[in-house]
């Protein structure tokens, strides 16, 4: 019966002048463009679109979830109730202030200086000086340009061999 179809199609096709099959040709090429379209492409397309919409919400959660992390973390270190070095802790954060970031320590007090440190970086070593090396705050003097901060802070260290 194939066979039969196959003929009878090859037949026609025979006869068919050259302006018919062109048609033909046309359109089988627009239905398979449009099954394209419809199969392939708008399913896709229909996804990057939502994509793109729900981005800043991802991006909000994601730092949430940083958040909730570096809360974890500190938590988990003040937990474990091994002694911490704060002058070690607010040294290795420094490189989150970018290059321009120097330490000094006197006594019991840390001095930071640190220009054209982005908002979150300095919030986060912020944070790790908070929870983690457990100083606190004695001055801070902040300047902000173009969105990117500078300045000084001075903390105070814990006592040696406090949590």
């Amino acid at each position: 019966m194939m066979q039969s179809l196959r003929n009878a199609w090859q037949s026609r096709w025979s006869q068919a002048s050259a302006r018919e099959q062109i048609l033909v040709r046309v359109a089988i090429s627009v239905l398979l463009l449009v099954l394209l379209w419809f199969i392939a492409l708008r399913p896709a397309w229909v996804g990057l679109k939502a994509a793109r919409a729900q981005a800043p919400v991802v991006r909000a959660q994601y730092e949430q979830v940083l958040q909730l992390q570096a809360q974890a973390q500190a938590f988990r270190a003040q937990a474990s109730g091994a002694p911490v070095d704060a002058k070690v802790v607010l040294q290795n954060g420094l490189g989150s202030l970018e290059k321009n970031a120097r330490m000094g320590v006197l006594a019991e007090q840390a001095t930071i200086n640190f220009k054209d440190a982005g908002p979150e970086a300095l919030a986060r070593y912020l944070e790790q000086a908070r929870l983690v090396a457990h100083t606190s705050t004695l001055e801070m003097h902040l300047t902000q340009a173009g969105g990117l901060w500078s300045g000084n802070l001075v903390l105070r260290l814990p006592a040696p061999g406090s949590p």
